[in-house]
């Protein structure tokens, strides 16, 4: 431990302006002893604690002028201090100024690295406006309007080389590399993030296999990552579990569906907007929490009796269907006398999420007066 102490030291020691830095507390320090020499020793009722003071003073150029000089010999190296004072504290501004330019370029470029941990990381940007609306999706959201947000991407739209200051202001960070490369997914610290987002563009249907690689990638190294893509080819879907991915939404196919609904039923987008919008209005869940998870009533019931509990409960919410796992399509609408095994996840359309788990106690004893 004390070896990669002092090989840190040294380390420090390699950069100018650290060095610089030593330079100038050695310089200050010695000016603060040969003023307080010169005084205590010619100017008189002055003892060499009260040279130190005024040696202070003057260096920082406060001045109290409590204690003043006289001689000739005390004048002169008074005059010397507060110059010198002056200069130190000028190189001293730039250095930090400097640090700090250095640091602004070094983010705005993504050159940069996120050591904070339960971030949410964002791989790609396929244009502007994409990436600020799924900033304010996450802005209206629940689970992760709080979390840090870490923007991961190879490129840049238009070319740029820095990130517009409009959306360093929505990141905790910006990481500059090539998403599957393990150093750049290392530098974004995504062993620690809670879930990691990859966004794609029909432009690029090549996108789709970047990303399924680096989420494989990152289920491998880090299975507690939550993992979810968007996918221009349909097909790519297909392909996500046999990487471990926890999810993804296929553009294409919502778009082509939702474009023949709309010609079916004029204003069907009006609400699948509500449904997908996280800024209000209502939206679908899926409960977190499993039904065999409730307690030890929780035994066979079917979908219906828990529809009709829902119902005299007055409980916010309405009842879509059931999901068993993760990588399984839910049933939506199913039969009413389905009974509801204990693996299965509850899909509702609420105003908020509902906390199931928390209200299972009461839940299960309406059920329990059904049947």
């Amino acid at each position: 431990m004390l070896f990669y102490f002092f090989k840190r030291i040294l380390r420090k020691f390699s950069q100018p302006e650290f060095r610089m830095l030593i330079v100038l507390a050695a310089v200050f320090f010695l000016m603060i002893l040969v003023f307080a020499f010169v005084m205590s020793t010619y100017e008189k009722d002055v003892t060499f604690l009260d040279g130190l003071w005024t040696a202070y003073i003057t260096l920082t150029t406060i001045g109290y002028g409590d204690v003043s000089a006289a001689t000739p010999q005390g004048r002169w190296v008074t005059v010397l201090t507060s110059m010198l004072g002056i200069g130190c504290f000028g190189i001293l501004t730039g250095i930090i100024l400097e640090r700090a330019m250095q640091r602004r370029l070094k983010k705005m470029k993504g050159e940069g690295k996120h050591t904070g941990t339960g971030h949410l990381i964002i791989v790609n940007v396929p244009s502007y406006s994409e990436i600020m609306e799924l900033m304010s999706e996450l802005d209206y959201s629940p689970d992760y309007k709080n979390i840090p947000r870490v923007l991961v991407t190879s490129h840049l739209p238009n070319h740029d080389k820095e990130i517009p200051s409009f959306l360093s202001q929505k990141i905790g960070a910006f990481i500059m590399g090539l998403p599957s490369a393990l150093e750049t997914l290392e530098r974004a610290n995504a062993g620690h993030a809670k879930a990691c987002v990859f966004t794609s563009a029909a432009s690029d249907p090549a996108m789709d296999d970047t990303n399924t690689l680096t989420a494989g990638l990152i289920e491998k190294n880090w299975p507690q990552v939550i993992t979810v893509m968007t996918c221009s080819r349909s097909e790519t879907l297909g392909n996500l579990s046999t990487f471990g991915i926890d999810g993804g939404i296929s553009t294409t196919d919502l778009q082509m569906g939702l474009l023949v609904q709309e010609l079916e039923d004029p204003g069907i987008f009006q609400v699948y907007s509500e449904l997908s919008s996280n800024s209000g209005g209502n939206q679908i869940y899926i409960s977190h929490s499993t039904v065999g998870s409730w307690g030890e009533n929780a035994q066979n019931f079917s979908f219906g009796c828990l529809k009709i509990a829902a119902t005299q409960l007055n409980l916010p919410v309405e009842i879509l269907g059931i999901q068993k796992t993760t990588n399984e399509k839910p049933i939506l609408n199913p039969e009413n006398k389905l009974v509801l095994g204990s693996i299965d996840h509850i899909v509702y359309m609420a105003r908020k999420r509902f906390d199931w788990l928390g209200n299972s106690s009461k839940v299960l004893e309406q059920i329990k007066k059904l049947t």
